[in-house]
């Protein structure tokens, strides 16, 4: 990440809505606690980087107001106007603290320093309502998570480089249980973060062979020739929708499920499985459903963690697979 992109995300951040302001001189010295300005530089170099910063900020948004008939300058978010990236109160703080949960944990300890940075509140703080939801909200995620792998950070940058030179990648890669390398050469498409994983989505050298690596499983990784016929466009998005369905979830099928009235009650009424969901019937003990849901690896993983509680009954496929994967786990147990 760019000083430049850095200063101006910090300057933004710390730029206070009316009445409040922030003056010139204490965004100066903001930056330089974060070592964005070169401290051996006089105070006129230094305050001319700073204006530099402020006058792109004001540029980029009309909301920002300053005040150059003092000295020095004041700057603040116009009366009336909202915040472009410091919404206020119990949404600010529910906003940092799933980043700072969910986002901050999937990512390797150098990348979680810059997000960080990027989420401060900075003058944001003064705000008495973020102060009481600071202090009353908590964020509590139901889900367990493994931890995040480990990689080499350069390889971002390499495949980085490799889709913007259009460049092939001479790559050794280690599957899953295997003790030997496998070479690779693959051009690069792009990157997936799927749980805590980050993933190359590739296509190997002259085919259609695509394929996604799991970059923590990338031993060595090199720059290689240009491209013959590189993709001209590549939609991460779309490629991992219908290619990787164990990522995205795969395509929607209908289920029909039988849930137990007494402990599944939040699944018929409340945090329902489906927002196309429909009750067949019902009974004193059972309520069975029908839903519309993405046939991925997620949806199985729900289904055996919920077992006691919910039995598909329709479709076959991901019925038997339930009874073959409960199967196997009882045996392990007898």
């Amino acid at each position: 990440m760019s000083k430049t992109f850095e200063r101006y995300q910090l300057v933004l951040q710390n730029i206070p809505c009316h009445p409040d302001y922030v003056t010139s001189l204490e965004l100066r010295q903001i930056l330089l606690s974060k070592d964005l300005i070169d401290s051996t530089l006089d105070d006129k170099s230094q305050m001319k980087t700073v204006q530099r910063v402020i006058n792109k900020v004001a540029s980029d948004y009309y909301c920002v107001d300053i005040d150059t008939d003092k000295r020095p300058h004041q700057i603040k978010i116009a009366q009336g106007q909202h915040h472009p990236i410091n919404p206020a109160a119990m949404s600010s703080v529910l906003s940092l603290q799933i980043i700072e949960h969910e986002v901050l944990e999937m990512l390797p300890p150098t990348m979680r320093k810059e997000v960080s940075n990027l989420i401060s509140t900075g003058k944001a703080e003064r705000d008495k309502r973020i102060e009481l939801w600071k202090e009353r909200f908590s964020y509590a995620p139901i889900e367990f998570q493994l931890t995040s792998p480990s990689f080499d950070e350069s390889l971002i940058d390499t495949i980085e480089q490799g889709i913007l030179e259009k460049r092939l990648l001479k790559m050794k890669y280690r599957k899953r249980g295997s003790l030997n390398d496998e070479m690779y050469n693959v051009e690069p498409l792009g990157i997936a973060l799927h749980g805590r994983s980050f993933y190359l989505l590739a296509v190997k050298e002259n085919s259609q062979d695509y394929r996604t690596f799991a970059i923590h499983r990338i031993t060595d990784m090199k720059l290689g020739f240009t491209v013959l016929k590189p993709h001209k466009s590549f939609s991460a998005k779309q490629y991992i929708e219908e290619h990787v369905p164990h990522f995205s979830g795969g395509k929607y099928t209908e289920v029909i499920l039988k849930i137990n009235n007494y402990d599944g009650l939040h699944l018929i009424e409340e945090t329902q499985i489906s927002e196309c969901q429909s009750i067949v019937e019902s009974d004193e003990k059972h309520t069975t459903i029908k839903a519309k849901v993405r046939d991925s690896l997620g949806f199985e993983w729900w289904l055996m963690k919920n077992a006691n509680l919910v039995e598909v009954i329709q479709p076959s496929h991901i019925r038997d697979k339930v009874i073959s994967n409960l199967t196997l786990a009882l045996g392990k147990y007898q």
